[in-house]
């Protein structure tokens, strides 16, 4: 596994490093097309399910702990984007600002429809 951590933007210009996903799966796409595809298809849903339910509820506190959650697990397969969007939430989050997450909600169902994108356009991954 690569020992570097992932930091909070550090790549914001990238959906995916994708090399250095590989990197930390020994290069067996296999592995990698799992966590992509358990990424697109039911963390990511279930990230965005939770927070829309959180702001519904005005529960702060709940969608906080789902971007955290969401932050990190998205960092460790380097989509960084998502990370970083994440991290903006977590602190929209702590802060109580649920007019604000609410309004920004389609930005984060934008890029995991990118990311979906992205990889569907990576031949190695299909």
């Amino acid at each position: 596994m690569d020992d570097t951590s992932a930091l909070p933007l550090e790549r914001p210009d990238i959906i995916l490093d994708l090399d250095r996903l590989k990197k930390n799966c020994n290069n067996k796409l296999d592995i990698v097309v799992e966590l992509l595809n358990h990424l697109q298809q039911k963390s990511g849903p279930k990230w965005i399910a939770a927070i829309e339910q959180g702001i519904n509820s005005n529960n702060s506190e709940e969608v906080r702990e789902v971007c955290h959650g969401m932050k990190g697990a998205s960092a460790t397969i380097f989509a960084w984007r998502i990370s970083n969007l994440a991290l903006e939430f977590e602190y929209l989050a702590r802060d109580s600002a649920i007019q604000e997450l609410s309004s920004r909600m389609p930005e984060l169902t934008k890029l995991f429809n990118e990311l979906s994108e992205w990889v569907k356009h990576q031949p190695e991954l299909t």
